[in-house]
């Protein structure tokens, strides 16, 4: 069987898409904390520093221009230490064709035993001039009264400056381009965010715009000193230049990194999937077994039950239940489950008719058997494969409905999902941005999956059903 299934073109094309699938989700459930969407993914503090809204890394080989890749870079403890003064040495090799958008210095867990120490941050640039961006940190809290020493600082929240906007950096950046031979205000420099283009460019003309700047590609040192008492020190330091494209998926419109969402998608979808065409497909199973068995006013009642779910339209239906019971995980497949097992009991139920008919079940009925055992051991085994093979095809049913719940802002909000990172991508002008890696990418892995199983389901089907074996 196994053999003859892999050989369909389907049945071979569905099984790479499925175990493929399989493959990543055993990763992620492996690799991922259990809590990733609350603790992580929707919470914007965690992507502060992340890039907004920006396409992925490959998409520069299909641009003429090279964009700046996000670069981040943490260090635990100082490059060198003289008497009094440590300093962090961070290298960044700046070879694009476009400038960064920024520029974030951010530090965690200071601790110091006497006057507060002081922080300073330059970069020398690749043509030798040296541009101070901050000879001091104004924002660190002195000493409280009755407060003894070691005194700690941005334990919980750490201290970060966005050096854009920073009231200091832009002034000594203003006092830079002065010197390049730009002349700027402050309110200019801020006001159009021109750091950037100062510290990695060159100027081309005199002009206090972006356009006055052309990229000065090459090694860029950053040097962070603190001074003070030789035990102050830093838990971690970290240096931020926001670039342009990030990651292999990009970025949406809170820095989070599209990759880890759609990864994390993986496990939920084939889970959502596999656990609502289990339980409709056994509940279809049961009562369609019992119904065309039974026989009389049981399958009257049963059948017309059925008729009426199966022709009731699901998506509105979906919605009403889904909006009274509450956007969660747990209610969207009790939803999807209550009302998807009614084709399934249709389909054995006529499966089941004529099996009844059959001279060993009737042999059976001779002999004194009870009809649960004659539904257990001569109705349920030749129905089985092909409710395993309605259970396959429902799959994709059940992703889909997930998906369109979610993308109409009814799925679980704890939980990255596919539909629901496309519902973000519409409500927050993913079109208006033409950021096509947010949309094609979630909804390209939302038909591929239902492409993988409905193959799988046409490569089952000739086996499990012998007439179109035979056709």
């Amino acid at each position: 069987m196994i053999r003859e299934f892999l050989k369909s073109p389907s049945g071979l094309a569905g099984t790479i898409i499925l175990v493929t699938f399989s493959l990543i989700s055993l990763f992620v459930v492996v690799t991922f904390p259990m809590d990733y969407g609350t603790k992580y993914w929707s919470n914007p503090k965690y992507w502060e520093d992340y890039p907004k809204l920006v396409p992925p890394v490959w998409y520069n080989y299909f641009v003429p221009y090279k964009l700046p890749q996000h670069f981040v870079k943490d260090l635990t403890s100082p490059s060198e230490m003289v008497d009094n003064v440590k300093k962090w040495v961070v290298e960044y090799k700046f070879e694009a064709d476009k400038f960064p958008t920024g520029i974030i210095f951010k530090y965690i867990n200071l601790t110091f035993y006497g006057d507060v120490p002081v922080i300073s941050l330059k970069v020398k640039r690749p043509d030798g001039k040296e541009v101070v961006l901050l000879d001091y940190d104004g924002g660190i809290p002195p000493p409280r009264s009755g407060e003894k020493a070691p005194y700690v600082r941005f334990v919980e929240n750490p201290r970060t400056i966005i050096l854009i906007s920073d009231p200091q950096a832009v002034r000594k950046v203003t006092v830079f381009a002065e010197e390049l031979g730009v002349n700027c205000t402050t309110a200019d420099v801020r006001d159009a965010g021109l750091l950037p283009y100062i510290v990695f460019g060159t100027p081309i003309s005199s002009k206090c715009a972006a356009e006055s700047f052309k990229p000065l590609k090459g090694s860029y040192v950053f040097e962070v000193e603190m001074v003070g008492d030789p035990r102050d020190e830093i838990g971690l330091l970290r240096l931020v230049v926001q670039g342009a494209v990030y990651g292999a998926m990009g970025t949406d419109y809170l820095g989070r990194d599209l990759a880890q969402g759609l990864l994390f998608g993986f496990p939920v979808a084939l889970f959502i999937g596999g656990v609502v065409a289990l339980l409709a497909t056994l509940i279809g199973l049961a009562l369609g077994i019992i119904s065309g068995y039974i026989g009389g006013k049981v399958d009257e009642t049963i059948q017309r039950f059925a008729d009426v779910l199966n022709n009731l339209p699901l998506l509105p239906l979906l919605i009403l239940f889904v909006f009274v019971l509450g956007r969660s995980l747990f209610n969207i497949i009790l939803v999807l489950v209550v009302f998807g097992w009614a084709g399934t009991t249709i389909i054995v139920r006529s499966m089941v008719l004529s099996i009844k008919t059959s001279q060993f079940v009737e042999a059976a009925k001779l002999a004194g058997a009870s009809h649960w055992w004659i539904m257990r051991k001569h109705i349920l085994p030749p129905v089985l494969p092909y409710a395993f093979a309605l259970m396959i095809f429902a799959i994709p049913g059940a992703i889909l409905s997930e998906a369109s719940l979610s993308f109409l802002g009814l799925g679980d909000p704890s939980i990255p999902t596919w539909g629901q990172i496309l519902q973000q991508a519409f409500d927050n002008g993913a079109l208006q941005n033409f950021a096509w890696w947010w949309i094609l990418t979630p909804g390209f892995l939302i038909v591929i999956t239902a492409i993988g199983f409905v193959l799988v389901f046409f490569a089952l089907e000739p086996i499990v059903n012998p007439r179109l074996k035979r056709q």
